[in-house]
């Protein structure tokens, strides 16, 4: 079992994953968090051991795929508050956090609604509104 302590020592740099729990298995880096078995997302935080090598988005989104995963995609409040309290067991120093969603080229018209600007790597439009808005 992993200890906080522990995850903290180990964990330098960090990405978030999400990956197909049937993949899980053939992981060989990082701290690896499955819920409730098969067909629910098993979430990684990967660390890799070079400080000073901090890897832009594209990088991060190609060393997923490498391992047989993809960026975070957030689909629920109960997701995102799962993802929060793995984040904020780290210290600020262990490193920072890359999510899969993307902005649409061409997304520039202020007339469109903002959640039909964005869409997750995996093709899925941006449904999840991870703030609630204050009812007028």
């Amino acid at each position: 079992k992993t200890t906080k302590m522990d995850l903290q020592t180990i964990l330098y740099h960090l990405l978030l994953f999400c990956f197909d729990p049937s993949t899980a298995t053939s992981l060989i880096t990082g701290q690896r968090v499955c819920k409730a078995g098969k067909g629910k997302p098993c979430y990684k935080l990967a660390y890799f051991s070079e400080l000073r090598r901090k890897l832009n988005y594209m990088e991060a989104e190609r060393a997923c795929r490498r391992d047989g995963g993809q960026l975070l995609s957030v689909e629920s409040e109960s997701e995102q508050k799962i993802i929060e309290q793995l984040i904020t067991e780290l210290r600020p120093t262990d490193g920072d956090f890359w999510i899969g969603l993307r902005r649409n080229h061409g997304g520039e018209d202020s007339n469109l609604d903002c959640s039909s600007q964005y869409y997750w790597l995996d093709g899925s439009k941006s449904t999840f509104r991870w703030e609630r808005r204050v009812s007028e």
